[in-house]
């Protein structure tokens, strides 16, 4: 028989300021849902910057990097993580396609019209069926299958509104999709991978092609800005933990040794790696 102590919760609810994503990024390393409910914020994930408002809707299926910033006092959101492993065993009968669309379509602003209001309140249901249900540690006896139920319904359910969605934004042009597939790739690839090159290979586009693309459409950035704002994010997650050296890091982010990371780190953000470990020391909370 299971030892309860030991079992892990796969849903956690949260309503919270992102306070503790304001002085340093932190790794979401599960799924997460986030609905702004009131006042304003600015939330970077490294590769992309997302200014938060009320009635937003923000989903990172895979986890990301988050840093918050430019909080407002009344500033606050409700959300749930889950588990990649629930994920993936919650969903096998959806389309992909629908996870796809997620991923090209993170964000999405209530807009005044009765049916967005009504899907929108309908997504506070959601969100109090979550406190309910996960928003403590406890593990009932069937809090595994409350889990995966209410996981697959509430996909079910947000799949089931893209048709809104769709209706009340411009669709996607090609080069867009381009765009944010890179953007996607330099997220999950960037600690690996530092070179645009490989990045318009794998888009099967030149360069000069993916450099026009995204300067397009990310606001005036080059594919190398983006990729360096991704890798500094990175860096500054990983400084969070004062066991690694300036050499793991640089090991573990596939720079060519601790020399050049400094340089590189230096350069983006006008400190070394020490300095900055030193400064945002006194007010990290462990």
């Amino acid at each position: 028989m299971d030892n309860k102590a030991e079992r892990q919760t796969q849903i956690q609810y949260r309503e919270t300021n992102f306070a503790n994503l304001e002085d340093h990024p932190l790794r979401m390393r599960d799924g997460i849902y986030i609905a702004v409910v009131s006042g304003t914020a600015t939330l970077n994930t490294g590769a992309e910057t997302y200014h938060l408002v009320p009635q937003m809707e923000l989903s990172f299926i895979s986890g990301s990097l988050g840093q918050c910033s430019d909080r407002s006092d009344d500033f606050k959101v409700r959300l749930f993580t889950y588990t990649p492993e629930l994920l993936a065993k919650t969903t096998l009968q959806i389309d992909h396609i629908y996870f796809e669309y997620n991923e090209t379509h993170p964000t999405y602003i209530h807009t005044p019209d009765p049916r967005s209001q009504r899907t929108w309140n309908e997504m506070m249901l959601w969100m109090d069926v979550a406190k309910m249900l996960f928003g403590n540690d406890n593990y009932p006896k069937f809090r595994e299958q409350q889990e995966e139920n209410f996981l697959q319904s509430f996909w079910m359910w947000v799949f089931d509104t893209i048709q809104e969605r769709i209706d009340t934004k411009n669709n996607f042009t090609g080069t867009q999709l381009i765009a944010h597939r890179f953007i996607s790739m330099v997220k999950n690839s960037a600690a690996t991978h530092h070179r645009v090159d490989y990045y318009a290979q794998q888009l099967n586009i030149s360069q000069r092609y993916l450099n026009r693309i995204v300067w397009r459409h990310t606001r005036g950035r080059t594919p190398k800005q983006v990729i360096d704002a991704q890798l500094v994010a990175e860096i500054k997650e990983l400084l969070i933990d004062s066991t690694l050296s300036a050499t793991q890091i640089a090991e573990r982010l596939n720079f060519p040794d601790q020399s050049y990371l400094s340089r590189f780190f230096r350069r983006h953000t006008g400190l070394s790696p020490a300095q900055y470990r030193s400064r945002r020391s006194l007010h990290w909370k462990y």
